[in-house]
């Protein structure tokens, strides 16, 4: 598999990523009721074989460090958009340094994200489980 899908499938399955029993105490996204990513929080994405951290800088900028993985250490400070859809669901998307478009939907109620990567003109899709740190 190439490099850069790999980076993204790991990545998507960021971020959005971020999430498991595993992650700290165990505590799902779930007990949030904005659905809004929180200034100063960071959000775990879990994708079984890697793990990535998602820091709120701002209401407009996170920064992404892949914690375990293929991937591990690599990280990057990108410019986002939030829009709070129904129920306990938000969308993200932001583009990343390479070229990557990430697009994810993430169901706080499930603890779930998928991810949408656009990698070269192709789609590929991807899901985590998100916790809180």
């Amino acid at each position: 598999m190439p490099k850069q899908l790999v980076r993204k499938s790991i990545f998507a399955a960021g971020l959005i990523a971020v999430l498991a029993s595993c992650i700290n105490k165990g505590e799902g996204i779930s007990l949030i009721k904005n659905t809004r990513f929180e200034v100063g929080e960071t959000y775990i994405y879990d994708y079984g074989d890697a793990r990535y951290e998602v820091k709120i800088l701002t209401d407009s900028t996170l920064n992404w460090q892949c914690v375990f993985g293929e991937e591990k250490g690599r990280q990057e400070t990108d410019r986002f958009h939030q829009k709070e859809m129904e129920g306990n669901n938000l969308f993200v998307t932001w583009a990343e340094a390479d070229g990557i478009g990430v697009s994810q939907i993430i169901d706080f109620d499930k603890s779930l994200v998928k991810s949408y990567l656009l990698i070269d003109k192709k789609i590929e899709l991807t899901e985590a489980k998100i916790s809180k740190k």
